[in-house]
């Protein structure tokens, strides 16, 4: 299983964030809306088709604070793919540790293991709908 996408649901009252982590058994996926460049630009959204999402991890409740691609003034979505991450941790001068950062085809392993060297779980949820 492999990350192909990483979405922002949004923030709570706390101001405390919700991702969705999305993960596909291929990462021959159909990249349409990814070529345009800033990826901010494109009005559409540009989250993979469901036919390719197998896995949704959800990471709920969290002060961790995201970059994501699609909201990109500089990159296209499609430069996460082999240029630079999906997702990526902001920097913050007072913080030492390594930021956080989420790459294309990053296998489901390694992106739990980020997140639980700081604490945070990903609920896994299967997609058991297909061929939409």
């Amino acid at each position: 299983m492999h990350l192909i996408y990483v979405n922002e649901i949004g923030s709570d009252y706390k101001g405390q964030k919700q991702y969705e982590f999305v993960f596909s058994e291929t990462t021959e996926i159909d990249m349409g809306d990814w070529f345009a460049i800033p990826a901010s630009s494109c009005q559409r959204s540009k989250s993979p088709d469901i036919e390719y999402v197998d896995v949704v991890g959800l990471l709920k409740d969290t002060d961790l604070q995201l970059e994501l691609i699609q909201d990109s003034d500089y990159f296209g979505v499609i430069d996460a793919v082999d240029v630079i991450s999906l997702a990526w941790e902001k920097f913050d001068f007072e913080n030492t540790e390594d930021r956080l950062t989420f790459k294309f085809a990053e296998p489901i392993e390694n992106v739990t293991k980020k997140l639980k060297s700081r604490g945070f779980i990903l609920l896994k949820e299967e997609i058991k709908i297909k061929n939409i």
